[in-house]
């Protein structure tokens, strides 16, 4: 499989030493323009950003805040015009009985509309009383993932056949029913995504950590440490060859910030 993070370390955490103080105009920020299509839409690391929902977007000396203007979600849409891979830092976020984070990527079919290829969710697990990332099987009926486990840019796991299990998260927004894949203690700081292919096409996600760790599967067996997790639907030929778009939501979170992208042509 390629790997396309090998590199991740060389690309900065922290912040992007813009020298900008928290809300300037977009345009005054280097790498952040606001002359973007859509109102309140700005350009950061050459991606088209959209608010969603009741958010707002606005420069600050680590990147770009996402922030909610009525204190309940915060989320933001990126055009990727049809990329082969995204890789995206966020300051470090831990997650929490009341908020949670919904990542929805979306592809280019060869005939060009659009194909819904993966949602995954970060939160806090009642169950395992641990950080989780849960996967919406009912995306594409998936029954089973392959999950790779990776730490300083070399395979570290490779498990086939992992099973999802069930679980009720409670929040904002409600009760929402989602598919647990594996649990992590403490922050997760990025997500990733790329289009594998050609032929057997699928959109394997993953989101990384500040610092290696074990993750804990649905059996409750624990892999070795690892800094980056990606996760792979068995079973699933999507048509899309590249990404279109990829929509971040943070629900029950008043902000959080990018603080740099990556996207793959």
């Amino acid at each position: 499989m390629a790997m396309r993070w090998k590199n991740r370390g060389s690309i900065v955490r922290n912040a992007l030493g813009l020298g900008l103080g928290v809300g300037l105009l977009l345009a005054a920020t280097p790498g952040i323009a606001s002359d973007a299509k859509g109102e309140g839409c700005a350009w950061f690391s050459g991606i088209e950003h959209c608010p969603l929902d009741a958010s707002e977007l606005y420069a600050s000396e680590e990147g770009l805040v996402v922030k909610s203007t009525d204190g309940k979600q915060s989320g933001v849409t990126l055009d990727l015009k049809d990329a082969s891979g995204w890789d995206a830092w966020l300051s470090p976020l831990e997650p929490d009985w009341d908020s949670r984070m919904v990542l929805t990527f979306t592809g280019t079919q060869p005939d060009g509309a659009p194909e819904l290829l993966e949602r995954v969710v970060v939160a806090r697990s009642k169950e395992e009383d641990l950080g989780a990332l849960y996967v919406d099987p009912s995306v594409h009926g998936a029954s089973t993932y392959t999950v790779r486990g990776y730490n300083g840019g070399k395979l570290a796991f490779e498990r086939f056949g992992v099973v999802p299990v069930q679980e009720k998260l409670a929040g904002p927004g409600g009760i929402a029913q989602a598919s647990r894949l594996v649990a992590f203690p403490g922050k997760w700081s990025s997500g990733h995504s790329v289009i594998e292919g050609p032929n057997g096409e699928t959109c394997t996600p993953g989101l990384d950590f500040p610092n290696p760790r074990p993750v804990r599967f649905p059996d409750r067996t624990f892999s070795v440490a690892v800094d980056l997790v990606t996760v792979q639907p068995e079973g699933v030929a999507l048509k899309s060859r590249t990404l279109r778009e990829v929509s971040l939501q943070g629900f029950g979170l008043e902000s959080f910030t990018l603080q740099k992208e990556v996207r793959t042509p």
